[in-house]
């Protein structure tokens, strides 16, 4: 992995001083976030799932699970298929196109773009352009993968595959400035798919699950949300009971009482179209041990189709 950007840089033959942490509370960094304004006006009423399944239409939609209603605004297939969503604190919703079963809904010189889904109006825009190793191509028609807000610093975390190749990593992690639109921090030559942050006990955790294998990691961030340090390596999907050789494609994270939960929904991978590939996923579940940092394993199972 390659830093490009180095916020918190030393100078020349002079020692470094520690990177300030932050004083975070520890647990989940994403509560604060909202559900869409829109919504009341869609006649599902307030309980509904958003949904990026695709599952006999394009992009996204919302449903609503006792009765089955859908609703689409005009403008949620402009992106093509879709992948990756998450959400702000006044509810704005960003998601990522992501190819599934054509080229021709998804050009690969489109995929590096996140969109933003406006909490008043519903109406969706391309909100930004990542910069890019190189463009994706029909060897790798991926983009953006994985996408994750984090209330504390206001901070988008998002991960690309843009560039790469089955060969060689070209990929990018990078933190986003959700007031200015600014990619502030970014990490070079890393092929992620899921990305999440946590508060751990001695500090913030950007975890991500790795595009060529099961592999996941974790990087520490300082008080600003910027990555520090090298990563850390937490699991591997295929060496739990059960597991596969799969990539983790999300994190959620979840309280339970006094203690909280990780659960990891996995991907096939192989920088081919999706649409084949994925018939049983399963989800992974951890419990956080304080004590040490780290994940315990519990259980896995079988996944099942559901609104994301």
């Amino acid at each position: 992995m390659k830093r490009l950007m180095l916020l918190n840089c030393c100078v020349l033959m002079t020692a470094c001083s520690e990177p300030d942490m932050g004083n975070f509370t520890p647990g989940m960094v994403d509560t604060c976030r909202a559900m869409p304004a829109f919504i009341k006006n869609t006649g599902l009423g307030t309980q509904v799932a958003i949904d990026t399944q695709q599952q006999g239409y394009v992009g996204l939609r919302l449903v609503q699970p006792q009765t089955g209603q859908t609703w689409q605004h005009p403008t949620w297939d402009d992106a093509g298929h879709v992948g990756a969503t998450t959400r702000d604190q006044q509810g704005n919703i960003y998601l990522a196109p992501t190819p599934e079963v054509s080229l021709a809904e998804n050009p690969p010189a489109l995929q590096n773009r996140i969109y933003r889904v406006d909490s008043q109006t519903g109406e969706m825009q391309v909100w930004l352009e990542l910069p890019q190793a190189a463009q994706p191509s029909a060897v790798n028609p991926f983009g953006v993968m994985g996408l994750f807000y984090d209330c504390d610093t206001h901070s988008l975390y998002a991960s690309s595959l843009a560039g790469s190749t089955p060969q060689q990593a070209q990929g990018r992690l990078y933190q986003i400035d959700m007031a200015t639109k600014q990619v502030i921090d970014q990490i070079e030559q890393v092929d992620a798919i899921g990305v999440g942050v946590f508060n751990g006990v001695p500090h913030k955790r950007l975890y991500f699950g790795s595009a060529r294998s099961s592999d996941v990691y974790s990087l520490p961030l300082d008080a600003q949300g910027h990555f520090i340090n090298q990563p850390r390596h937490e699991f591997a999907l295929a060496t739990l009971p059960n597991g596969n050789t799969t990539s983790a494609r999300r994190f959620v994270f979840t309280k339970a009482g006094s203690s909280y939960a990780l659960q990891v929904k996995e991907l096939e991978f192989g920088f081919r179209l999706l649409a084949e590939n994925n018939l049983r996923r399963r989800s992974y579940t951890f419990n956080y041990q304080a004590d040490r940092d780290e994940w315990l394993f519990q259980g896995s199972q079988p996944e099942m189709a559901q609104a994301r």
